[in-house]
């Protein structure tokens, strides 16, 4: 007896993660898809890349998903209907500029289809201590390309500089250099990491056409990896469960501070969530 699968309902998915995944580690895909999880999200994961671990340990294996993977990942997507129930796209971490190019068109064609999808991409680039830590090419295909597929994008100061080409270097000039990169599609930048208004906070500047606000959190001194990934997913799990946007903000970056400080508990390397 042959099935007909295509006959079958589609898995019904909320969310497509679109980021790096590591085989152990809480970073990218790792961290967003128990964070999307816990806040009663359904997601898939799409790796851009494939590694044994963070690099900040003393071996690594792995690297970028090929291209005509990664091409084939995302059609097979639509032939399974995947995205008939798709309410949003995240994207993160990408291993080239072949990935970036092809997530360019792809996102183009689905938003034309589904104009109500959200699209949010965090432009994992660099930070002022390392500068670009991934390649030129590829830093500019997320500029010149993918910035514009996003409803929504979340920069540290250092990407925002990068992908607007403007001082970052004050209040005002951050408000001008997140509102210089909106457009016909893009209506939001978060810049993460901002500096907060009392000492020992850290802030996420929220910046529309119309509004500037701030949320602000204690800063936990920590150096594990994967908060931007877990702070992406959190965001996006609040926006879709219903949260305005200030609020979806806030409760991302509380969801952060919980999981930073039960790493601390635990005295984990890796990002650990709390327990239900």
């Amino acid at each position: 007896m042959t099935l007909d699968y295509a006959a079958r309902n589609p898995l019904p998915l909320d969310v497509i993660s679109i980021q790096s995944q590591v085989v152990y580690g809480t970073v990218g895909n790792n961290a967003a898809l128990p964070t999307l999880a816990r806040h009663g999200i359904r997601a898939t994961a799409v790796p851009t890349v494939l590694y044994s671990n963070t690099p900040h340990y003393d071996t690594i294996h792995g690297g970028a998903i090929p291209a005509d993977w990664f091409a084939g990942y995302l059609k097979d997507l639509e032939r399974r209907r995947a995205l008939e129930s798709t309410r949003a796209i995240i994207l993160g971490y990408l291993g080239s500029a072949e990935q970036a190019d092809i997530l360019a068109d792809w996102l183009d064609g689905e938003k034309a289809r589904r104009p109500q999808l959200h699209i949010s991409i965090d432009p994992v680039l660099g930070d002022h201590d390392s500068g670009l830590y991934v390649r030129p090419e590829l830093a500019a295909s997320y500029r010149d390309r993918l910035v514009a597929c996003a409803d929504l994008i979340t920069p540290n100061h250092y990407e925002l500089g990068y992908l607007s080409q403007r001082p970052t270097d004050d209040y005002d000039a951050t408000v001008a250099a997140a509102r210089s990169l909106l457009g016909e599609r893009l209506k939001t930048v978060i810049v993460t990491s901002s500096p907060g208004a009392k000492d020992g906070e850290i802030a996420n500047l929220i910046v529309t056409a119309e509004h500037v606000a701030q949320s602000s959190h204690p800063r936990i001194d920590s150096d594990v990896k994967g908060t931007g990934d877990a702070f992406h997913a959190a965001l996006t799990a609040a926006l879709l469960n219903g949260a305005p946007l200030a609020d979806a903000v806030q409760s991302a970056g509380d969801w952060v501070v919980a999981a930073l400080r039960y790493t601390a508990a635990e005295n984990s390397g890796e990002l650990r969530f709390p327990p239900q």
